[in-house]
């Protein structure tokens, strides 16, 4: 691997990572301002009390006493809403790595210089999930300040670290993406592919922890939402298995990725 490519796909993207990043990082200090307030954040939690489980789990919490610490109501608002806007990021970076090029026929001329099909496809997925990391970064990063100049009676620590937990998921949408661009020759076909797959893992998770039985836990345990881990962190009952799950399936997708981009013909 030169890092060519690598280095190269950083100093044209930075920017939209700096934009994303921002972006939500503000969306992020608005929710703090928000729950510096701890009437509003009491308010919150007595209007939940009367909600029915499934609308809690809608919201991203499995009940309403969530709602009742300052860092549970921020976690519970913010790490969702964050979940959905970077898994549009991931579905747009999965695209950038090779597919948009394939389509503008860019491709054919990238890969006649001296680079191999799966070193180009590393390097580009590499920078991506940089990137990604990059945002995520960012997004905890200014809630975090703003958390810490409002003087938020809560556990920053907690905020910061149920953010950090969307990055996992973000590189299973981008492997994701990578695997169905490969897959699928047209470009619009993948996007209908992935949407369907985001989507329908966002339902699985809703619907999953709705009910109870065998299909609901299957549909919530295939669904990579369930392993964000906000709450989970918040109630001190987070287990990094499920990180790990999602980075492994991030890293199959993406073996199987090169072995089919490496094999396949290349071109509109």
């Amino acid at each position: 691997m030169s890092g060519v490519i690598l280095g190269n796909t950083l100093r044209i993207a930075w920017k939209q990572m700096l934009y994303w990043g921002l972006g939500l990082g503000i969306l992020g200090a608005y929710i703090i301002f928000i729950a510096s307030n701890s009437d509003i954040v009491q308010g919150y939690a007595d209007l939940f009390d009367s909600l029915p489980p499934a609308l809690m789990n809608v919201l991203g919490a499995s009940g309403s006493e969530l709602f009742r610490t300052t860092e549970g109501w921020v976690v519970t608002i913010l790490v969702s809403e964050l979940a959905l806007f970077i898994s549009v990021y991931a579905v747009m970076a999965g695209l950038a790595i090779s597919a948009n090029e394939e389509q503008s026929g860019i491709l054919d001329v990238v890969l006649s210089l001296p680079i191999s099909r799966r070193a180009f496809l590393l390097e580009r997925w590499l920078a991506y999930a940089l990137l990604a990391f990059g945002i995520v970064l960012i997004s905890a990063l200014l809630p975090t300040l703003t958390a810490i100049g409002v003087g938020l009676d809560a556990d920053i620590g907690i905020i910061a670290a149920s953010i950090m937990a969307v990055y996992p998921g973000a590189l299973v949408v981008i492997a994701a993406t990578v695997l169905l661009s490969t897959l699928f020759r047209r470009r619009i076909a993948a996007i209908g592919a992935v949407s369907a797959f985001v989507i329908g893992s966002y339902m699985a998770s809703i619907l999953g922890g709705a009910a109870s039985g065998f299909l609901p836990d299957l549909l919530e345990a295939l669904s990579y939402f369930s392993y964000v881990g906000g709450e989970s962190i918040v109630s001190g009952e987070y287990e990094p298995t499920g990180a790990l799950g999602l980075l492994a399936a991030a890293g199959l997708a993406f073996v199987l990725s090169a072995h089919l981009f490496d094999r396949r013909d290349i071109g509109t």
